[in-house]
C-alpha cells in the first residue's frame, strides 16, 4: 500500500513537472505560442467538463472539431490574434443550438439543460483561458502572466503536501475532504513568501497583494469543481495525470483566478494607468 502510494505520488510528480515545463516554455516562447496553448487546454478542459454533466457525444465531436479548425486557422494565417477564436465560437453554438432544436432524442426540457452546458462551459473554462492570453498581451503581462502561474502552483503543491502532513480542521468535508486549513494556511504562507520575493526581483508592489488574493480564489476555484463533480457523482475529470485527475482537475485553481486578476488588470488599465504593470 505505501509503494503504490510512493508510485503515485511520483507519477503525480512527474506530471505535474511536464505541465509546468510545457507551461514556462509556451510563455517564454511568444504571444503566439502561448495563445495555442491555452486554446488547446481550454479545449481539454471543455470536453471534461462536457463528458462529466453528460453532453451528447455527437456535440462534444463538434467541440473537437472548432477547436482543431479554430487552432489551424490562427497557425496558418497572417492575421494572427484572438479574434480567430472569437470567430469559431459563434457558428459552433449556433450549429449546437440547431442540433438540440430539432434532435429528437431528448425532451424540451433536456435540449434546454445540454444548451445549459455549452453556456456555462463557455463561460466558466473557455473565457478564463481566453482572459489569459489577452493578459499576456498588455505591457509586461509576459512576467505578469508567469508570476500568476508560479503563485498558483507554489499554493497548489505545498497546500497539498502541508494538508496530507498535518491537516485535520477540514475546510468543507462535504465537498472537498482533502482541503484542510493548515493547508490552506501553508500555501498561503509560501505564497507570500514568493509574493515578496518577486517584489524584490521585477519591483512591483502588487506581487505582495496578489500573494495573498490568488491562495483565496484559487482554494475556491478548487471547491467549485469538486462541487461541479460530487454534483454528478464523479471523482476525477479525466485521468490525463495519474495521480491528480484530468486537465480540469490540474487547472481549476487557474480557471477561477483568472477571471479575478483580468477583472483587477482591466480596471486599472481604463481607470488609473495605461500601463500599470
Amino acid at each position: 500500500m505505501k509503494k503504490k502510494k510512493n508510485f503515485n505520488f511520483l507519477i503525480r510528480l512527474l506530471t505535474g513537472f511536464i505541465y509546468v515545463i510545457l507551461i514556462i516554455f509556451s510563455i517564454e516562447k511568444g504571444e503566439k505560442c502561448f495563445r495555442i496553448v491555452m486554446m488547446m487546454l481550454s479545449f481539454f478542459c471543455l470536453f471534461e467538463f462536457l463528458v462529466i454533466l453528460g453532453t451528447d457525444i455527437i456535440l462534444i465531436k463538434i467541440t473537437f472539431l472548432f477547436f482543431l479548425f479554430s487552432i489551424i486557422m490562427d497557425f496558418f494565417l497572417k492575421k494572427k490574434g484572438l479574434i480567430s477564436y472569437i470567430v469559431c465560437f459563434i457558428p459552433y453554438s449556433i450549429i449546437f443550438f440547431i442540433i438540440q432544436l430539432f434532435s429528437k432524442k431528448y425532451s424540451h426540457k433536456e435540449k434546454i439543460t445540454q444548451v445549459n452546458h455549452l453556456i456555462f462551459g463557455l463561460v466558466y473554462i473557455i473565457i478564463p483561458f481566453y482572459l489569459a492570453s489577452y493578459i499576456y498581451t498588455i505591457n509586461y503581462g509576459k512576467k505578469f502572466i508567469l508570476g500568476v502561474f508560479l503563485l498558483i502552483w507554489t499554493n497548489d503543491s505545498l497546500s497539498y503536501l502541508i494538508g496530507k502532513k498535518w491537516g485535520k480542521k477540514k475546510i468543507a468535508i462535504s465537498i472537498s475532504p482533502n482541503k484542510s486549513v493548515e493547508g490552506f494556511i501553508g500555501g498561503l504562507f509560501f505564497c507570500l513568501m514568493l509574493g515578496f520575493f518577486l517584489y524584490k526581483i521585477w519591483k512591483r508592489k502588487y506581487w505582495v497583494i496578489l500573494a495573498f488574493t490568488i491562495p483565496i480564489f484559487s482554494t475556491i476555484g478548487d471547491l467549485v469543481e469538486s462541487t461541479i463533480k460530487r454534483s454528478y457523482n464523479v471523482k476525477n475529470s479525466g485521468i490525463w495525470f495519474p495521480g491528480h485527475g484530468g486537465f480540469l482537475d490540474r487547472l481549476d485553481s487557474f480557471i477561477f483566478v483568472i477571471p479575478i486578476i483580468a477583472t483587477i488588470v482591466t480596471s486599472v488599465v481604463y481607470f488609473f494607468n495605461p500601463n500599470p504593470l
